[in-house]
């Protein structure tokens, strides 16, 4: 069984979506250190009519969390102007019945950054029709490729496929320890 595992990212890219779709199981880690800065945890940039636009979510606190405990600020309109966003980018999507469901998902007042963005990996996954079973995962623990080793034993995975994130962790003696 080939695994594979992400941070649960807002907005991902077809790329997550395509590595996504090559394994029979995909955790989503979420007790890994929130990325506050330049991550894409919390932000993702659009072409609109006029260029690069950025969707960031404003959140509450310290970036010494992990990814599960990063709570959303719903002091700003943060919701309708994405949606808005959303929907004026994308107005001229063959799609609209995606485009009308995705903008739904900011209807709800979300209090944790990893639901909202579990929730609309979900919905994706499931538009695009991949057959891979989405698992949340807040407990596998260890750091670097103890971390994807321990993920594999957990979930009984004989492959683990990486991302280029990761491609510093996966050495001869990661290679050995997943036999």
């Amino acid at each position: 069984m080939i695994l594979t595992a992400h941070q649960p990212n807002y907005l991902p890219n077809m790329g997550f979506f395509y590595k996504m779709n090559q394994a029979h199981i995909f955790v989503v880690i979420t007790n890994l250190q929130f990325e506050k800065g330049e991550g894409w945890q919390r932000r993702h940039k659009i072409l609109g009519p006029h260029g690069d636009i950025w969707l960031t979510v404003p959140i509450k606190g310290s970036k010494m969390v992990n990814i599960k405990d990063v709570e959303i600020f719903n002091g700003k309109n943060w919701r309708n102007r994405h949606a808005q966003t959303l929907r004026m980018a994308y107005r001229h999507t063959r799609e609209r019945e995606f485009l009308k469901q995705l903008v739904s998902i900011y209807e709800k007042k979300w209090d944790k950054l990893y639901d909202l963005n579990f929730t609309i990996i979900k919905f994706m996954k499931d538009f695009l029709e991949i057959p891979t079973k989405l698992v949340l995962d807040d407990e596998v623990c260890g750091r670097k490729q103890k971390l994807f080793i321990n993920m594999c034993k957990k979930y009984g995975a004989s492959t683990f496929l990486s991302g280029m994130g990761a491609k510093d962790y996966m050495t001869e003696e990661f290679i050995l320890d997943m036999k």
